[in-house]
């Protein structure tokens, strides 16, 4: 439950030391960017609103230039601020302020090896570091366009006292019990919220698959916090209601981490797929206008990932 004491869950066997969390959890100013710090983080430590990524990887290499176009886009589009959280070593040595005046790069370590934990779990750990009061995750794969600073307004609106976790953009695949993913077929994650594990009887499944972009506010941390512990101190949702018990463990991508969490605590808000996946989608739409298309229409797709784009009979009736 949301309220509860965290003292009360037994950690597994596979739990992080106590020490290991605690260094998890820190992280500092990159010299460089300080004096941006200073500008848009208040007395108190937060940033008012900002787009948030994290990544790894040496200088010149692809997801450190993957990175800087997203940190370009972000200058080009929009007028709020983004924080990356950088957990290697070296930082690109030139990303400075006078390139890219509304970026501010926080260091952190990266999680031991020997903690068998996805890299993509540094998501959550960046978006408890960025001490965003409004956030927008951005992954390094991708880009904004104009007007994407309407999404901070949403979400502010949405992610509320009375709804304190993050809101998920639908995902394209409609991920279930039978699929290859996540997780593989029959992942363990399903046996709790499908248990005849066929697709459409999955009931305490309580909306579509979500994408891991999440948006957030700052009612929305503790619920970021407290998913990211029950994984790394290999916690365990005891069976109850007719579900089966869940070794979060288990749950082993972000994605998947944050589906289980928002089924599990009744979450039933979802953005619609305003992060398109790849810009060959944007030919489905280019070419239903060229074709004169009357306003209603179902899309007509002849190329690119056409049978993703379908309706959703179960969550998104109308």
């Amino acid at each position: 439950a949301a309220g509860e004491d965290p003292s009360s869950a037994a950690p597994g066997e596979r739990a992080l030391d106590q020490a290991t969390l605690a260094s998890l959890m820190r992280a500092w100013v990159h010299p460089r960017f300080k004096q941006t710090y200073d500008r848009w983080y208040n007395a108190s430590g937060w940033i008012p609103r900002a787009f948030v990524n994290y990544f790894a990887g040496p200088t010149g290499g692809r997801i450190a230039n993957m990175t800087e176009e997203l940190v370009k886009s972000v200058h080009e589009f929009s007028s709020e601020p983004i924080v990356v959280v950088h957990f290697g070593f070296a930082a690109p040595a030139d990303w400075n302020p006078r390139r890219y005046p509304r970026l501010i790069l926080l260091q952190a370590a990266p999680i031991p090896s020997s903690a068998g934990r996805s890299f993509n779990f540094n998501k959550f750990r960046a978006m408890l570091l960025s001490r965003a009061l409004v956030g927008v995750e951005l992954d390094s794969d991708q880009f904004v366009a104009p007007d994407v600073d309407r999404v901070f307004a949403r979400t502010q609106a949405e992610v509320t006292e009375d709804y304190p976790m993050p809101i998920l953009p639908a995902h394209f695949m409609d991920w279930g019990p039978t699929h290859r993913g996540p997780g593989g077929v029959g992942a363990e994650l399903w046996k709790r919220y499908c248990p005849e594990m066929q697709e459409g009887h999955c009931r305490w499944q309580t909306q579509r698959w979500g994408h891991a972009h999440p948006t957030w506010t700052f009612w929305a941390t503790p619920f970021i916090g407290r998913w990211l512990r029950r994984n790394f101190r290999d916690e365990t949702l005891p069976a109850s209601e007719g579900k089966a018990e869940l070794r979060i463990v288990y749950v082993t991508e972000d994605e998947d981490l944050l589906n289980v969490g928002t089924w599990e605590e009744g979450g039933t808000k979802q953005w619609c797929k305003f992060d398109l996946p790849h810009p060959e989608i944007f030919d489905v739409f280019l070419e239903e206008e060229r074709q004169g298309a009357e306003a209603g229409a179902r899309l007509r797709c002849d190329k690119g990932l056409c049978g993703d784009i379908v309706p959703d009979k179960r969550y998104h009736p109308n």
